[in-house]
Parts: C-alpha cells; structure tokens; sequence
C-alpha cells in the first residue's frame, strides 16, 4: 500500500512537467512550419531595406546597378517602376534588378519597388543617378534639307550637325548669309540666303568639350 501510494505521489508531481514538455514540443513544431513554405502568409507585407551595390552608374548597358528589395510577409509579388532606364529581373521572385540607362536617361532616377500579397501592399523608392561619359567630341554627321537656295526668294535652308562626346557646345559660323542658331537646341541652325552672297558658301559647325572639339564644313549654293 506505500509502495502504491509512493508512486502515485510520483506520478501526479512528474506530469504537470511532462505536459508542459509536450506543449512546448507541439509549439515549436507548429512554429517550424512557416520557413519551411515560402509561400505561407505571416502578414502585410514589409519591405526591410531597398539598397543598390552602387549609387551612380555611367550611361550605357556596360555599368549596371544591382539593386535588391529585402521584404517579408510571405507570397510576394515584386513591381518596379522608372520613369526612363531599364529594369532587369535577376531572380524568378523579381527581388532583385537591373538597372541601366542610355544617353537619354542622363540624371538623378528614381526607382520605385512595390512588394504586395493579399494582405495589402508597400513601396519604397532609391535614387540612382547615370552620368554623362564625357569623351572627345566627334561630328558624326553635318546636313542641310537643301543645299540650293535661291536668294532672290529669300529661301532658307535647315541644318543640323548631329555629334557624340558628351557636355557638348556648338559654334556656327557662314562666310555669307543670314545664319539663325535654334535657341532651345544649338546643333540647329538656318541659313537664308542674300543677294550679295551668290554662288558656293561654306557653313561650318564646331562642337566642343573639355575633352577637345571638332569641326565640320558644309556647302551651300545661293543663287539667284
């Protein structure tokens, strides 16, 4: 009858631990579960951090940043956004991207990421600037619409001296004739003829940068 007892006294001290042991047991599997399914929803979306490996990036397909949105929530889906430039997905999740510009994406960009599920949606934006290359000036091209204008119809003709090298200034100069530089683009210009400059006249354009410059000549026939 002690023996009994003993272990009845035993029993009843020792099983309030061993539920406890087993809760905790069935807690912790239960909590095990969630980063084992990547698609499992633990709530609203949260974006961590939204970094770049770098901040400025020279024009061209040649210098990418790589930028990376770190977020939790579970089944997410990543957008980005530019106003100018290229966004490349790197991963099949879309977290992390690409990004580069041509020589028009010149400038501060702003890029912005947007992570959602079911459970609502947030965005976070990075700012990453593409810099001008700034290399010797070449005119790649010097062209009129006509390179016959007759002075007594006061004609005039259009040109256009199209160049590469980055921060570029343009000089005109005509040795005869009205010449009018475009205001809002300087590698514009016209040319109206004058009676005093009939025959073959040369338009010169000259395109410089702190690298050097380079100059073209054009020629356009004024008559009568």
């Amino acid at each position: 009858m002690r023996s009994f007892s003993s272990l009845r006294f035993r029993m009843q001290k020792t099983f309030p631990l061993f539920l406890f042991l087993l809760i905790l047991i069935i807690g912790c599997s239960k909590n095990d579960s969630n980063p084992s399914d990547p698609n499992a929803e633990t709530g609203p979306p949260e974006i961590h951090s939204l970094t770049a490996e770098k901040m400025q990036i020279l024009y061209g397909g040649q210098d990418p940043a790589i930028i990376t949105c770190n977020a939790t929530g579970g089944n997410l889906k990543f957008v980005w956004e530019v106003d100018l430039g290229d966004i490349v997905p790197l991963n099949s999740s879309h977290s992390k991207v690409s990004f580069n510009g041509a020589a028009c994406c010149v400038g501060d960009k702003l890029i912005k990421c947007t992570v959602s599920n079911s459970q609502g949606s947030v965005s976070k934006t990075i700012i990453i600037t593409i810099l001008e290359v700034i290399a010797v000036p070449e005119i790649i091209t010097l062209e009129a619409n006509k390179t016959q204008i007759s002075a007594g119809a006061n004609e005039t003709a259009s040109l256009v001296c199209y160049a590469i090298g980055g921060n570029l200034k343009y000089a005109w100069m005509a040795d005869c004739g009205f010449l009018t530089i475009d205001t809002s683009d300087s590698s514009k210009a016209t040319i109206t003829a004058a009676p005093v400059c009939i025959g073959p006249r040369n338009v010169t354009c000259t395109v410089s940068n702190e690298k050097g410059s380079d100059t073209k000549t054009l020629q356009i026939t004024i008559v009568n």
